[in-house]
């Protein structure tokens, strides 16, 4: 493979042309590294802490009240070991509602259990002391941060209530009575308690009336997802029946915006509407059998397809929940049956866990007042801050610096992709590109033009009644129609190289040819042979493609008799030239063809009748003859001829031209390709005066702004700098 220099120019035009590639992979990495983030980020750990406090008590009792605070053995260790210890755990369970608050035998299976949650709690807890003080600090850690805070607070309330507890025991005998009672009221209550939190956990029951209030209101709920998900399902199978249509009549146009759709659903209808945008715009230029057209039309059939298969999900998912919604409602009025019977046993139950709430109460009062009156109880252990609700994770996920991570290595992946796809990219680019590939020097530069701006160029400057000439008749007659545009003046500097040529040799038969049809050639073909007429020269322009002829349409004249009809012998060529009197009667209005001066220098002949036989007419000694005798009466015969590897016409003709002129779409055909065409014109010893690049684009081709630049220059007037700028913005 040759080998070129590469500037930095030449790298930015890779970017642009290859600027999708570079931002799908992108954005494609950078979405697969935030997943890949998030669904592997750990779980998010919260920690809650809470300060508890030590200090020795002396009571104004004297002496005997110091007998009862610490002794000398029990340190801040100990202390710790004891925050830590089963019993606090076990209470902690037990206010948090992990455990049932009842006493279990060592060998009850259900002590196992008890066992498993106390040691579980232990694993989340870390006990330690700040430093040389007499402050220690319960850390608490879990998923949950409300669980993690209320568990710091239930150890450390635990704590201080079971040290107050072995307070209690040193008290006076004199309470002992009334601590025994509290303890059978308690038992009671706890009995009832439990009874009742049985039968409210068995019956899951919370709250009767707030029970039946949420199963009204759910049934409401229901009864209104039941109509949404029918009302949900017929508007979908509607567009389902739609898109049906549209897919057995793909040429027809509608909207299938639906509002209740899914956004993947949307999103595919986004892509319809756009892909039927594209074909109308390209139905502009090509036919329906245009490759570009066709492969349009195939994916608005697959995205069509895709959104009916998107709806029969949806619906399918509709029809689910009508009956998973339906079942439930049954349901929902069981439930409400059972619950009316429930509720004699739960108010029962709840006036006796009352009773012995409020028996409890009374003798807990008689216990403290006595308790005040009999002995002072210190508090040794203080809590000096709760644990407060923590709001950030002490693992906080990464996600958003691996997901710029993730955009950063897409773009470096997305550029080397680019670059690898332009590697391998065989068609040329460059004007240095295709001389030095095909050995030939390139005599003119055409750009790729909207012929909307065009046909809006010539609607401002046509006289009345010409607004209606189509866009692609403007662009097919450019130089007659827009002599001032950038794209005519690019044919009046092919033009000049051609006559530059003649020095070489004379040069007054030339055919226009390309490698593959879709490359332009007519266009080339009738805009020169316009340029030539407009300086005067007689020029004749013959239509020499028998098999897809063009020159007759575009000018508008009768298509026979023609070339066809010449070389089969059945009239004279001079009864096949056409001139501005047939363009004047032709379907062309008169306005337009006398709308620039040039075109009395200009006859045409078309191809007339397709023949069974074009490769063989050409080779006849009939066109030898005529060309012989139109190059007595014309200065210059321009031969608008077939593709070179579509048929063998065009190797053929160009035998007999003084010179042939090889159109190169940019793009269009690969390196190998073009090299073919030359060598099959050089084995009939064809003179090629040169190669015309057509559809010069910036993404394309790097020479694109040194053309916008020389041609800013060659514009006539102000408007022409006008029109150039407006490019160079686009």
């Amino acid at each position: 493979m040759a080998q070129y220099d590469v500037d930095l120019r030449e790298y930015w035009r890779i970017l642009e042309k290859r600027k999708w590639i570079v931002f799908l992979v992108t954005i494609f990495v950078g979405i697969l590294t935030t997943a890949l983030a998030v669904l592997k980020a750990p779980a998010p750990i919260y920690r809650s802490v809470c300060s508890i406090k030590f200090e020795k008590e002396t009571t104004v009792e004297g002496l005997y009240a110091k007998t009862i605070t610490w002794s000398a053995g029990d340190n801040l260790e100990t202390q710790i070991s004891v925050i830590k210890s089963f019993t606090v755990f076990e209470k902690v369970a037990q206010g948090l509602g992990l455990i049932p608050k009842v006493t279990l035998p060592a060998d009850s299976p259900a002590k196992a259990n008890v066992v498993r949650v106390v040691d579980h709690l232990q694993s989340k807890v870390e006990v330690s002391r700040q430093g040389m003080t007499n402050i220690v600090h319960i850390q608490a850690k879990d998923k949950d941060p409300a669980f993690a805070q209320n568990l710091a607070n239930s150890i450390a309330e635990q704590y201080k209530a079971l040290h107050s507890e072995m307070q209690m025991k040193r008290t006076v005998e004199a309470i002992r009575y009334l601590e025994e009672q509290l303890v059978q009221v308690r038992q009671r209550l706890r009995e009832a308690e439990e009874e009742f939190s049985r039968f409210t956990r068995n019956h899951q029951l919370l709250s009767i009336d707030l029970q039946s209030g949420k199963l009204v209101a759910r049934s409401q709920e229901v009864q209104q997802e039941i109509r949404q998900a029918i009302e949900s399902k017929a508007h979908l199978q509607n567009m389902v029946a739609r898109l049906e249509q549209f897919i057995a009549h793909p040429s027809s146009r509608g909207s299938f915006y639906s509002a209740g759709a899914t956004p993947q659903y949307q999103s595919a209808n986004h892509s319809l509407t756009e892909l039927q945008l594209r074909k109308e715009t390209l139905l502009k230029d090509f036919t329906l059998r245009h490759p570009d057209v066709v492969e349009v039309e195939r994916k608005i059939l697959e995205t069509a397809r895709k959104m009916r298969l998107l709806l029969l999900s949806q619906i399918g998912d509709l029809e689910k929940k009508e009956r998973e919604a339906r079942n439930e409602l049954q349901e929902l009025d069981s439930k409400s049956h059972v619950l009316m019977e429930k509720k004699l046993e739960y108010d029962r139950l709840k006036r006796n866990v009352d009773l012995c709430s409020e028996m409890t109460a009374l003798l807990e009062q008689k216990t403290q007042e006595a308790l005040i009156r009999k002995a002072e109880k210190p508090e040794e252990v203080t809590i000096v801050r709760p644990a407060l609700f923590p709001t950030e994770p002490i693992n906080p996920p990464r996600t958003p610096a691996q997901g710029a991570l993730g955009l950063i290595i897409g773009l470096v992946l997305g550029l080397i992709a680019a670059f690898i796809v332009e590697t391998f990219d065989t068609s040329l680019g460059a004007i240095e590109d295709v001389e030095e590939t095909l050995k030939t020097s390139v005599l003119g530069v055409i750009p790729q033009t909207d012929p909307a701006e065009l046909h809006d160029s010539f609607r401002k400057k046509a006289p009345e009644g010409l607004g209606g000439i189509a866009p692609a008749h403007v662009v097919n007659m450019v130089c007659h129609f827009v002599p001032k545009s950038i794209m005519a003046e690019s044919f009046r500097a092919l033009r000049t190289n051609i006559q530059l040529k003649e020095r070489e040799g004379e040069v007054k038969t030339i055919a226009v040819t390309s490698s593959s049809p879709q490359e332009g050639k007519t266009i080339i073909s009738v805009n020169l042979a316009i340029a030539m007429a407009q300086t005067g020269v007689k020029t004749l322009l013959i239509g020499s493609d028998l098999r897809k002829p063009m020159i007759a349409r575009v000018f508008g004249v009768e298509k026979t008799p023609g070339l066809s009809e010449i070389l089969l012998g059945n009239c004279p060529w001079h009864a096949a030239v056409r001139t501005v009197t047939d363009m004047l009667v032709g379907s062309m209005p008169p306005e337009a063809v006398l709308l620039t001066p040039g075109l009395d220098n200009l006859h045409l002949m078309p191809a007339g009748s397709i023949p069974p036989n074009p490769a063989e007419l050409l080779q006849s000694a009939g066109l030898k003859e005529f060309i012989e005798e139109a190059k007595q009466e014309y200065q210059l015969i321009v031969f608008d001829s077939p593709p070179i590897l579509s048929a063998a016409d065009a190797v053929i003709l160009s035998s007999k031209m003084d010179g042939v002129l090889l159109v190169y779409r940019l793009g269009k055909v690969s390196r190998g390709l073009l090299k073919r065409s030359t060598a099959q014109l050089e084995q009939v010893n064809s003179r090629i005066l040169g190669v015309i690049l057509n559809g010069m684009r910036p993404e394309i081709s790097p020479d694109f702004r040194d053309f916008k630049y020389y041609h800013y220059y060659s514009s006539h007037g102000e408007e022409g700098k006008k029109r150039t700028r407006r490019k160079r913005k686009s």
